[in-house]
């Protein structure tokens, strides 16, 4: 109700009382705001920005500007040149296009460079399917055949090339070889730290990570269990035009009856690929 359709005396009391209902509103609104750096009642000082805590830890950077949400820690995330601001928001075209030929190009280097370290070891440039089964030793001193060896030394080259060009991609936004705990009744998925897998292999318990699946690449919001895309690394031993089948689990195996890729999806979503030198992204 405008003051001119109050009447006089009324109008004249409502005047008197605006300058002090707004002194009260600036008050109760003074007492809801807790100033950044000041002490709480619970003994810490801290700032509960998203700006604060994605500059703390990129881990906590949110998948849609504005919203809270807890995260997981991020294993092997690229962070060189992280913005305070960054938010990773849902995989566009784009930016998979040139996370996918940026991929592409570390697998195609991976091949050409181990293939070079060994180029007296085969007859061609590259081995033959003879060749691929015939043993040999690794850097570790196992008895391994050379399509073991191969793909072994190439997978960790395309690693160390993903790692560089997806910190200039998406920082804060990727993981390399991160391992999973997934439980196919629940469809639920757990993250498996770096220090938690370190500490089953040395203590010879390495069989309680049977079961778990752990991708190449996988690309998120900032969060492990924000899973955006998966990547897998492949490298046929011989040369072909024709893109190798997805590991399949043996029998015995917690996922036997399925293989790597039908797994994937089957955690993660239907964004999961394979790539592959020569042939590039085949989904």
């Amino acid at each position: 109700m405008s003051i001119q359709r109050i009447g006089p005396p009324l109008a004249g009391i409502w005047r008197s009382l605006c300058p002090r209902v707004a002194w009260m509103v600036l008050v109760l609104q003074a007492a809801c705001i807790t100033p950044v750096g000041v002490q709480r009642g619970d003994g810490y000082s801290y700032d509960n920005s998203v700006s604060a805590a994605c500059r703390q830890n990129p881990a906590n950077c949110p998948a849609l500007a504005g919203k809270e949400a807890a995260f997981e820690p991020v294993r092997q995330a690229g962070t060189a040149g992280l913005s305070v601001a960054v938010v990773l928001a849902a995989l566009n075209d784009e930016a998979r296009s040139s996370i996918e030929q940026a991929l592409t190009h570390c697998v195609e280097l991976a091949r050409s460079e181990i293939l070079l370290r060994y180029q007296t070891a085969f007859k061609g440039p590259s081995p033959d399917a003879n060749e691929c089964n015939q043993w040999t030793v690794d850097a570790q001193g196992r008895r391994v055949t050379w399509a073991m060896r191969l793909g072994t030394e190439m997978h960790e080259v395309a690693r160390q090339c993903a790692e560089e060009a997806l910190n200039k991609l998406r920082p804060g936004g990727f993981s390399l070889e991160q391992r999973y705990r997934y439980d196919r009744q629940t469809g639920q998925k757990k993250p498996i730290s770096t220090e938690e897998e370190r500490a089953l292999v040395e203590s010879g318990n390495q069989g309680e990570l049977k079961g778990t699946l752990k991708p190449d690449v996988v690309i998120h919001s900032g969060s492990l269990l924000d899973v955006q895309a998966i990547y897998d690394f492949k490298f046929p031993c011989v040369n072909t035009d024709v893109a190798p089948h997805w590991t399949k689990y043996p029998e015995g195996h917690p996922y036997s009856g399925y293989d790597q890729g039908a797994m994937y999806e089957m955690a993660f979503g239907s964004n999961v690929a394979r790539i592959i030198p020569r042939l590039g992204v085949v989904r």
